[in-house]
């Protein structure tokens, strides 16, 4: 697909679309969205239930950043949260705990005390030990008090009416017990958008399997680029590559001060990809950490209250602190646009047409 340039409205059609947008209003859509894509992506992944639309069968998916966005948004849907637990168990073995921990570092996403409990379910399985540290988690002052896990659609705290999860409840969360519902099954290695499962299956968990999907998606890059698009330290990539480099499949040209590594042979796409058109290269923990921090911008109870221009100056704020910086950096063929263009509560209408273009535009990915 080639990058989309999002043309700009003219005056008199946002002033058309501001009589009947409003971030009240589009909240709702916002979080169904959402919602619906993370359903699909864990549909691809392995899990059975809900999930609209056509299945996710191209794009390569990443299950790290995939997990951590679900922590923040999957606490409004407690039957894809328990889904993930479900998949954890039967496919775990195939998580990156290391490089996990590493966008937790890198990327500002929310959950990670939920993350920690996630983390210790998991580790009661047959795979403790590669989730034991991160199951300790960072220290949690609302641990006596405990906090609900699950929220309502309204906002509003899911009650718990029975015994609580031990487990959660150590890491100060309140849920009801948690119970295997057997809805995830392993994953499914014919279809591209298990690229990256199937080759740690096949080669081990490192980040060999993010730089090879990487340079067969892009067919080049720099140890930095790469480290960047994939979660990784550079140093780690610089290493990896280098070693790569002495198998033959791996070559490397320097241009100016840059070394750029590519694949020696065509054949690694159809061997990987099939035939047809190679997939998007999409780097997930950008986009889902731009998509968190809307999502959390849309939970903050006291923006409903508000007036629509002091809700478009919070707006600003957010996409300054780092949305607009996450969305250029995902490769999701979007311009966003300048929002210095668009004064007081222009802003909303802006905002929400490009937000519901992002959405199209990772439709058509899958």
């Amino acid at each position: 697909m080639s990058p989309t340039v999002l043309s700009w409205f003219s005056g008199d059609c946002y002033g058309a679309l501001a009589m009947e947008t409003s971030l009240t209003a589009y909240r709702a859509e916002f979080q169904d969205r959402l919602l619906d894509l993370l359903w699909r992506q864990w549909n691809a992944l392995g899990v059975a239930g809900q999930g609209g639309g056509a299945p996710w069968l191209r794009t390569p998916l990443d299950p790290e950043a995939l997990l951590l966005v679900s922590c923040t948004v999957a606490r409004h849907d407690p039957r894809l949260f328990d889904a993930m637990l479900d998949w954890l168990r039967v496919n775990g073995r195939f998580v990156n705990v290391q490089r996990l921990r590493r966008m937790l570092t890198a990327f500002p996403f929310a959950g990670d005390a939920v993350f920690a409990a996630v983390a210790a379910t998991t580790s009661t399985s047959a795979q403790a030990m590669k989730w034991a540290q991160s199951a300790k988690g960072r220290p949690n002052h609302k641990r006596e008090a405990g906090e609900s896990l699950f929220r309502m659609a309204d906002g509003q705290a899911l009650p718990v009416l029975h015994e609580p999860d031990p487990v959660f409840l150590a890491h100060g969360l309140l849920r009801e017990h948690y119970q295997q519902r057997g809805v995830a099954m392993p994953f499914r290695p014919e279809i591209t958008a298990n690229l990256l499962l199937r080759l740690r299956a096949f080669l081990g968990v490192s980040a060999r399997c993010e730089i090879l999907t990487y340079l067969v998606l892009n067919r080049q890059g720099s140890p930095r680029a790469v480290a960047q698009a994939c979660g990784y330290y550079p140093a780690t990539v610089t290493r990896a590559l280098a070693e790569m480099g002495g198998s033959g499949y791996v070559v490397s040209r320097v241009e100016g001060r840059h070394r750029h590594y590519t694949l020696a042979l065509d054949a690694w796409r159809s061997l990987l990809l099939g035939e047809g058109d190679a997939p998007r290269w999409i780097a997930w923990p950008a986009l889902f950490s731009a998509l968190e921090q809307v999502w959390l911008f849309f939970q903050q109870p006291e923006s409903a209250g508000q007036s629509p221009l002091a809700q478009a100056s919070a707006l600003r704020r957010i996409l300054r602190a780092g949305v607009l910086d996450a969305l250029a950096d995902s490769g999701l063929p979007v311009v966003f646009g300048d929002d210095q263009r668009h004064v007081g509560e222009s802003l909303i209408p802006f905002f929400v047409a490009r937000m519901r273009e992002v959405f199209d535009r990772v439709q058509e990915l899958g």
